[in-house]
């Protein structure tokens, strides 16, 4: 099958891409983004993922991934992804002109026989309006949402049912053959059951990272450890597997789809105003936890992490990376850690190796694995809690 993926040089669409290549397919992916097709037809991924740089060269070697600037290629696919960013706006509203603005793009150079189908999260009633814009021009349109985790994409895309929304409920052949290929199973419903169910999952997740913050804090008011108790509830209590451990929780999805969950409906949800609300303060929190003990002195703060999350050199939506900045403002010296992101110039770099010997005080952001056994002489401020740790001695950051 000949498919296209519009994006295919981001987080989402280039996975896609690689691995609907090494399934056979004939994939193009297209992206605006020159430097990123430079670095991809090098056989290297410009961001990090398991797995990704070998099966890329594997198919950029088996001649079935080809990339392109212009939308023009897709005259000759029978399936056409559209993988782009729907960032919120400075107002923090939803926005999904990045998305008409593709279809709007590629509507003159679409086959009456292609299928479109929206891969990128987008409130309800969008692919809907995409329909509209491509009425007449194409045999259908779809919305089949990323669910994919940062790290585990490959074998996600490779095992996970996807969720295929249509006008009827009726998914197109193509898209059955497509995953069949895959030997994925496929769920089918209307578009608004697809677009809601994406945002759902994504609120769910952060509404319980949101429950497990309140819960530490409400253990720190005890002088009980969290962390401790977490595991022994969990242990061989089945029930409690939803029971997720504090710390941030952010990155490019779980707080903007809260967002657009809330903004795209007449419902006042207190609840979910609730979650945005307990994640906003915990970088506040730490930041006053920090100025306390530090406060008008030289003393050294070292922060571990910038990344969203451990393992990964994703700095979208890290509130990791927020409050380096925040503190950054604050503190006369103030130092970071991160061995999966370049030096930032706005901040001032050490390796894992001079914390020891510089920090007066650490703040544990992203756990990173490297950051095990990493020596302190200092307290610890832990974002999970957070909490002040007066250890002086070596300590598991």
């Amino acid at each position: 099958m000949r498919i296209a993926v519009i994006g295919g040089a981001g987080h989402v669409g280039l996975p896609l891409a690689v691995v609907l290549a090494d399934a056979g397919h004939d994939v193009t992916a297209i992206d605006s983004n020159e430097d990123r097709l430079l670095t991809i037809a090098g056989g290297e991924s410009p961001f990090y993922e398991p797995g990704l740089n070998e099966l890329l060269q594997s198919v950029l070697l088996r001649q079935r991934l080809v990339l392109h600037e212009q939308v023009s290629v897709v005259q000759d696919c029978d399936l056409i992804f559209i993988v782009v960013g729907t960032d919120l706006k400075g107002d923090e509203m939803p926005q999904n002109e990045s998305v008409f603005e593709v279809a709007r793009s590629v509507r003159k150079h679409l086959s009456p026989s292609s299928v479109v189908v929206l891969r990128s999260t987008v409130t309800p009633g969008t692919t809907a309006h995409v329909a509209e814009l491509l009425d007449g021009v194409v045999a259908d349109v779809a919305f089949c949402p990323e669910r994919i985790l940062e790290g585990h994409a490959l074998e996600e895309l490779r095992a996970m049912p996807q969720l295929v929304g249509t006008r009827t409920g009726e998914v197109p052949k193509c898209i059955d053959d497509l995953f069949s290929s895959l030997q994925i199973e496929v769920l089918a419903m209307t578009w608004k059951e697809a677009e809601l169910g994406k945002l759902f999952l994504n609120t769910w997740r952060y509404t319980q990272f949101a429950i497990a913050n309140e819960f530490a804090n409400i253990c720190e008011s005890h002088d009980v450890s969290f962390s401790k108790l977490r595991t022994s509830l969990l242990y061989r209590y089945s029930r409690g597997t939803g029971l997720m451990a504090p710390g941030f929780a952010g990155g490019p999805c779980l707080r903007k789809d809260t967002i657009q969950l809330l903004k795209s409906t007449s419902f006042q949800s207190e609840l979910l105003q609730a979650v945005l609300q307990s994640h906003d303060s915990l970088t506040s929190r730490i930041v006053d936890l920090v100025c306390r003990e530090v406060g008008d002195s030289d003393k050294k703060v070292v922060q571990l992490g910038l990344t969203f999350k451990p393992g990964s050199d994703d700095l979208r939506g890290s509130v990791a990376l927020e409050l380096a900045h925040q503190l950054n403002r604050r503190l006369k010296n103030f130092f970071v850690v991160d061995p999966h992101v370049l030096p930032l110039p706005e901040f001032n770099f050490l390796s894992e190796n001079e914390v020891a010997d510089t920090a007066d005080l650490v703040v544990v952001a992203t756990r990173h694995p490297e950051f095990l056994g990493v020596s302190v002489r200092g307290p610890v401020i832990d974002a999970a809690g957070p909490r002040l740790l007066n250890e002086s001695a070596s300590s598991d950051a």
